[in-house]
């Protein structure tokens, strides 16, 4: 009898630590945008002189100028979506390879984003050795950019000095986008001063007057939420082939999920009962979506896709989540500067016998 007890305890155990730590779902941690001070006056910001000349060649060159050229070198986009900033991003995700996003504002070229190995970044190349491009490029803790008579500055962080540098050439600013971990160049964002400015990424002091910011309307902020989380699936896929990791297929079931949560949390800054969000176990068995598998990353305060996926590789628990083998699928929702990505594994459909 007492043997028999002895083991009904043991069992007992088992299933109690399997409840609580069951590895089928896994929730991390909201992830927070590095917190910045608010913009400072300063009576006085001297610009530093600057040797560093514009590259001559790679997509830096189309900066500044008409869109008209950059459609007779690459062509139509795949899509054309809006931003909070005053720009149309023009997406290029025909090839994940070649994946570009590209900033046109009054039918000018204000910014361009790459992540493709096979984009010329020069003088960058994505998976580049951290270690090699610090040999050669001049690395700052604060640089000014110049609007009219206004002069704005900008102070990294040791953070930012590790995963998302800022680089001047002249009249144009490159953001370097690192992983920390494995020591690489993940992407890079060449653009305009005023892009910069609005953008706002680093702490900023500045002499002069701040550029209005721009206020999407209800509808405009509902497509731009849209193209984030598109933007977010693409980079995800992007990112995982620079680790050779499978691309995850989208499950617009999960996506649908995942833009609930993105907008609870956010309502949940401003609520006072303290209501916490529903669990992604509660969610997909509410949507009645079979998995084997899930897992959720979630961020906050971000201002586009691209700095919140910097961000979760950039995180231990985040990052493991975002390149884990285990998942198939794909759902992202945005709301706002709110950003959730839920990852699932689901068996493959099986062809029905004849």
């Amino acid at each position: 009898m007492k043997n028999l007890m002895r083991i009904m305890i043991f069992l007992s155990i088992i299933l109690i630590t399997f409840f609580y730590f069951d590895s089928s779902i896994n929730e991390n941690d909201i992830l927070e945008a590095p917190r910045k001070a608010d913009p400072l006056p300063a009576e006085q910001i001297i610009e530093k002189p600057l040797e560093v000349e514009r590259p001559a060649e790679g997509v830096s060159v189309y900066i500044g100028g008409p869109s008209q050229d950059w459609i007779d070198d690459y062509g139509q986009p795949a899509r054309i979506e809006p931003s909070a900033f005053g720009y149309e991003w023009w997406i290029y995700n025909q090839s994940y390879s070649n994946y570009k996003m590209v900033g046109v504002k009054d039918q000018k070229i204000v910014q361009v984003y790459t992540a493709g190995t096979a984009t010329d970044a020069a003088p960058y190349t994505i998976g580049q050795p951290a270690d090699e491009l610090y040999r050669f490029t001049i690395i700052d803790n604060e640089i000014t950019a110049k609007l009219g008579n206004n002069i704005y500055t900008f102070n990294l962080s040791g953070e930012d000095r590790e995963t998302r540098l800022l680089v001047r050439f002249e009249d144009i600013y490159a953001q370097l986008y690192m992983d920390s971990k494995d020591g690489i160049l993940e992407a890079v964002r060449f653009m305009d001063a005023e892009t910069l400015v609005r953008h706002q990424p680093y702490d900023m002091m500045y002499a002069g007057d701040l550029l209005v910011p721009i206020t999407p309307s209800s509808a405009l902020q509902a497509s731009i939420d849209k193209a984030n989380a598109q933007q977010v699936i693409d980079l995800t896929n992007v990112y995982r082939l620079h680790h050779q990791r499978l691309p995850l297929s989208v499950n617009p079931s999960v996506g649908m999920i995942a833009q609930k949560h993105s907008r609870n949390v956010a309502r949940q800054q401003f609520e006072t009962d303290n209501s916490e969000p529903e669990s992604l176990e509660e969610r997909l068995e509410s949507s009645r979506i079979v998995y084997e598998e899930a897992a959720e990353n979630t961020a906050s305060q971000y201002f586009d896709a691209a700095e919140a996926v910097n961000g979760w590789v950039n995180s231990d628990e985040h990052r493991d989540t975002f390149y884990s083998s285990r998942f198939n699928q794909l759902g992202v929702g945005v709301f706002g500067k709110y950003y959730t990505q839920s990852f699932l594994r689901q068996k493959p459909a099986q062809a029905e016998k004849n």
